[in-house]
């Protein structure tokens, strides 16, 4: 017969080893959570990547094809990929240093408290992105993006060289002119000399028709970012747990 402190010890000695199997199972957990979510990461930033430096590179920096010499912020993130190479790089890097965070020495805390750096800025850059592309998903009409391309629509028309992509750029949108088919004496840069005549039943100009097309990437690229934004925040805390 056991004594009543022997009974109290292999009591306490169950107690205790079933809480060390939850913590176990509850590290086990959050490891695969970390897992999957730098996982994830690794493949949005590797996609993003890959499609930035293909852009910039197979449409020579270039919005559509148009020429824009100007320095406006659209002109520098947008025609030249700079924001999605940074996101997308910063995205892969930081799945790097997520697996590397695993590590059982003590490497891995290093790589941890670096990882958790990377990962909080990531956090404020994806509500970023997420934010500005929901605001102009419910904007009727974004002014800069218009006079962006308002621009380089007119310096386009100035280039022979380049009247053949606003060409293109009509008959893929079925449109006509900036605003509208009025080439009059105030709009007569507006409207280019294509080889190919447009349907004179196009009246619609190529401004809404463009906006339109850019809209259907404004909300899921927002919801993307605020999921992703969301996971590194529910993976930093995480992290330090395991």
């Amino acid at each position: 017969r056991l004594r009543r402190s022997e009974c109290r010890f292999v009591f306490e000695s169950r107690e205790e080893r079933r809480r060390t199997m939850s913590t176990k199972e509850g590290n086990r957990f959050l490891l695969v959570f970390h897992t999957v979510v730098v996982t994830l990461v690794g493949v949005c930033g590797g996609l993003l990547l890959g499609l930035s430096i293909w852009a910039t590179v197979n449409h020579n920096q270039e919005i559509f094809g148009l020429k824009y010499s100007g320095s406006s912020f659209l002109n520098v993130v947008g025609r030249l990929g700079i924001l999605g190479i940074i996101v997308g790089g910063a995205l892969v890097v930081a799945a790097i240093l997520g697996y590397l965070s695993t590590l059982r020495d003590g490497c891995g805390t290093f790589w941890k408290i670096i990882y958790g750096i990377i990962a909080s800025v990531l956090v404020l850059l994806l509500i970023a992105i997420a934010v500005g592309n929901l605001l102009f998903a419910t904007r009727s009409n974004p002014k800069e993006l218009e006079n962006f391309f308002f621009d380089a629509w007119n310096e386009s028309l100035k280039d022979p060289s380049y009247v053949a992509q606003l060409c293109q750029i009509e008959q893929t949108y079925h449109c006509r002119g900036f605003y509208d088919d009025s080439c009059n004496s105030t709009q007569q840069m507006q409207c280019p000399s294509c080889d190919t005549p447009v349907d004179p039943s196009i009246t619609a100009g190529c401004w809404n028709k463009v906006l339109d097309d850019f809209k259907k990437y404004y909300y899921p690229v927002g919801i993307l970012s605020a999921i992703l934004a969301l996971l590194l925040s529910m993976d930093l805390i995480a992290i330090c747990a395991i």
